[in-house]
């Protein structure tokens, strides 16, 4: 039987051939932004699978969600479900997120930002810069602390390893209690506020669902360490934006590393916040690019490419998501 696979985004030339590679000889493979608007519905309706970057409306419309007849999964190559209008798609189908497919380069950038705050030195260039050789001000040695990660799938797993690397110990907390990896402490839920009090670094790397909106408000950001290190690849709502920028503004020995943020414009140009994050000193921001390293895209792909041949196979699947866990 061979089954239609619909591609909702534009892959370049290298990850068509790792589509092609792994699912062409079962698969006939469509790809949706080469077609007029009624060959998209033709395909939409015959297609057993939707791969999509995120199944944002950018790449498949709502209307068109509905022509979704025959389809029983819909294969993300990003990791985060937030953006899925759940409400709009029929209960059989199933949606896979690809979460931990970029988990090294991610590991790799959080890193960076935490030694970047924990040595102050983007502060100490500008001082350089102003012609001011401050040497009165202490680095920070992240050797001997402890890195708290909150949410310890496949990011959480390769930070970790990074972080022990240097010499932290590494407490985990995520809904399970449980981790693949051999950690100095591993807690539920409810051990996340001790997680919190003792970590010099936190790491938020969950996913933006309903138990994880604003996971970190006030309470949160007073129980940690004064002069803490606060590190978000997860998504900008998982912070609640007032309270770290008043936590920020506040404790100027507080620092926090943001790559993921509340509001993310399609044009690079329109990027705004509601607080003046950057009139601080202790923040310091990437623009959502932690995973954006060459090649990236193409492993995360043939990672999506295997889950869906699995699925077709019959055989068990990684990632699938509970619709329950996020909003309508």
């Amino acid at each position: 039987m061979t089954f239609q696979i619909a591609i909702t985004f534009s892959p370049n030339a290298r990850e068509r051939r790792v589509i092609h590679t792994v699912l062409g000889d079962i698969a006939n493979i469509l790809y949706v932004p080469e077609l007029k608007a009624p060959g998209r519905e033709q395909v939409f309706r015959n297609a057993d699978v939707i791969l999509s970057k995120s199944f944002a409306e950018t790449e498949i419309l709502l209307q068109e969600i509905v022509a979704l007849k025959r389809t029983r999964l819909i294969q993300l190559i990003f990791a985060g479900a937030d953006r899925i209008p759940f409400a709009a798609i029929p209960e059989n189908i199933s949606v896979a997120s690809n979460a931990g497919a970029f988990a090294e380069p991610i590991a790799e950038h959080v890193l960076a930002m935490t030694l970047c705050l924990a040595k102050s030195i983007i502060p100490r260039h500008v001082e350089l810069g102003h012609g001011n050789f401050n040497q009165t001000v202490y680095n920070k040695e992240l050797r001997g602390g402890i890195c708290g990660i909150i949410g310890m799938g496949g990011n959480g797993v390769a930070i970790a390893r990074l972080m022990k690397a240097v010499g932290m110990e590494v407490h985990g907390v995520n809904r399970s209690g449980t981790s693949p990896f051999p950690l100095d402490f591993m807690g539920a839920p409810a051990d996340m506020d001790a997680v919190l009090r003792k970590s010099d670094v936190v790491v938020l790397t969950v996913p933006l669902t309903r138990q994880t909106f604003h996971l970190i408000g006030r309470h949160e950001l007073q129980i940690m360490k004064p002069d803490g290190i606060l590190i978000n690849v997860a998504r900008g709502n998982v912070v609640e934006q007032q309270a770290l920028y008043h936590h920020l503004k506040s404790m100027p020995s507080f620092t926090a590393g943001i790559d993921t943020w509340w509001s993310e414009p399609a044009d690079p140009s329109g990027f705004v916040l509601e607080y003046p994050f950057f009139e601080l000193p202790n923040l310091l921001g990437s623009p959502h690019n932690a995973d954006d390293v060459p090649g990236a895209m193409t492993a995360a792909t043939k990672i999506a490419a295997k889950n869906i041949r699995d699925f077709l196979e019959g055989k068990a699947i990684k990632g699938e998501v509970n619709r329950a866990d996020y909003a309508a």
